[in-house]
């Protein structure tokens, strides 16, 4: 069954939530109560407790829906999206950011003709769901406030430059020819829990060692039980792609002179020193392709602005949350 146009809209949500779970949330008989202040706006327990259902009948639905989890956990984070919302709608306001009528009705067109549907097949569908098409523009106004709202705090201040392009280019487009100069301290280390114990903390006692400036090669030759240990660790040039798979991903984004993290055999724990590092060339890159990765790097970066943003925007706002219901006479 293809999910509904307002199951579509809360995938985002659904995202948000993938490492969650919930099983079926019934409605609360309580009387209804404020659960959430934010600034001048309250959010009320029907809401929250509307918006929890819509959660978990879109995760029903949705083919690709990770599993929700604990209920508790569900509301509380449910109600941490609808408290950032309402500061988004509050900031939408403080800076006068409009939609219009018109240019609802042509998101809204858009969307009838990317599910192929008539006006009148959008507001069956709604009806099912016990929505009204009011509502759902109501929707499509605030995802495009929002929008500009994005477009503007973030979006406008964002660049990604050609240099940032290459880098990451070069990360994705890395040759099995590529040669690679090494040095390692390795750790054995036994079966047993607490004796594995030891020596990986013995082993990132000696990553912090030399990330804090002390040599590698006399850290290699005082603790390495690997090869070359009396040569400082060096092993030579290996081609990455007679490297063994996980010290191949642990070096592959290094630079000469920099160390992997800890890495973790049946065997032991190994540290590793890019010395120096021969790439070929790489050919030409199609045009669509950089523009691909620009694209992608732009939506990470915005990604992290706004999630920054937000944080800070919580942190300098008054929010009260009150979950249990008050009790008798209060």
């Amino acid at each position: 069954m293809r999910p509904s146009v307002w199951q579509a809209m809360a995938v985002g949500l659904l995202a948000a939530l993938s490492f969650l779970g919930v099983p079926k949330v019934g409605r609360a008989e309580t009387v209804d109560w404020i659960v959430a202040v934010v600034n001048d706006d309250v959010i009320l327990n029907s809401e929250l407790q509307r918006r929890v259902e819509d959660v978990v009948k879109a995760a029903g639905q949705l083919r690709d829906a990770a599993p929700l989890g604990p209920a508790d956990a569900l509301r509380k984070d449910v109600l941490r999206q609808m408290i950032r919302d309402k500061l988004t709608a509050q900031e939408v306001a403080r800076l006068k950011i409009t939609v219009n009528e018109s240019e609802v009705e042509e998101a809204l067109a858009s969307i009838q003709s990317a599910n192929n549907m008539s006006r009148q097949q959008l507001e069956a569908m709604l009806r099912e769901e016990g929505r009204t098409l009011e509502q759902f523009k109501k929707v499509i106004r605030q995802d495009m406030e929002r929008a500009r709202l994005i477009e503007r705090v973030l979006k406008s201040k964002t660049l990604i430059t050609d240099e940032q392009v290459q880098a990451a280019l070069s990360r994705e487009m890395r040759s099995p020819e590529e040669e690679r100069h090494l040095a390692v301290i390795f750790l054995s280390a036994p079966e047993a829990p607490e004796a594995r114990q030891a020596v990986r903390l013995k082993a990132h006692e000696i990553l912090k060692r030399i990330r804090q400036g002390e040599n590698f090669a006399e850290l290699a030759r005082a603790y390495s039980q690997g090869p070359e240990a009396q040569n400082g660790g060096d092993i030579g040039t290996i081609k990455a792609k007679n490297m063994a798979p996980a010290l191949e991903q642990a070096t592959r984004n290094l630079e000469p002179g920099q160390v992997s993290d800890v890495l973790e055999s049946t065997n032991g724990f190994y540290v590793l020193k890019l010395m120096d590092v021969k790439r070929p060339k790489p050919g030409a890159v199609d045009e669509r392709v950089k523009e691909k990765v620009r694209q992608e790097l732009f939506r990470m970066e915005v990604n992290r602005k706004y999630d920054q943003w937000i944080r800070d925007l919580e942190a300098k706002s008054y929010i009260q949350i009150h979950l249990e219901p008050p009790t008798s006479g209060s």
